[in-house]
């Protein structure tokens, strides 16, 4: 004996496919990438005072975590991995210096290299659709996810606590 079929429930239908298609190739609006590069500029500022606070930390990481997805994506941004690794841990050097002896200070060194991110950051937007912006922004935060429910450490990711 075979089993009922299911009852036909037509599907809606999007009428705005074309826009949406439009606006995913659109490039990011001024005001879009000024949305996304205030919270590491305000976050720089604050790491230049010794003011830094976890949520500003935070800002930066959630760029390198970005550009990391990014660099993964041939058409937005190549040949980026040095890069990254070299920032990377630059970041953490300063967190773990921070933690061991207590002091906020930044080499200039260090403080150029932050700038330069916040500064390709913001070159970077300049580039990207919408739709490039939101695929990296979506694998980063599954990513984020990943590592971070991981009971064994995730091979080649460096965590590092605020």
């Amino acid at each position: 004996m075979s089993k009922p079929r299911k009852r036909y429930r037509p599907k809606s239908v999007n009428l705005n496919v074309l826009a949406l298609a439009g606006i995913g190739q659109a490039k990011l609006t001024q005001a879009d990438q000024d949305e996304r590069t205030r919270p590491p500029r305000l976050a720089l500022e604050q790491i230049t005072k010794g003011q830094a606070s976890q949520a500003d930390w935070q800002a930066i990481f959630d760029v390198i975590n970005m550009l990391d997805r990014f660099v993964r994506m041939p058409t937005v941004m190549r040949h980026g991995k040095d890069y990254l690794s070299t920032i990377q841990n630059v970041v953490c050097a300063i967190l773990d210096r921070q933690k061991a002896t207590g002091t906020k200070a930044l080499y200039p060194s260090e403080l150029e290299d932050l700038r330069g991110l916040v500064e390709l950051w913001a070159e970077l937007l300049a580039t990207v659709t919408h739709r490039e912006y939101a695929t990296a922004e979506e694998r980063a935060h599954s990513r984020l996810l990943s590592v971070l429910r991981a009971k064994n450490p995730v091979q080649g990711v460096r965590v590092c606590n605020i």
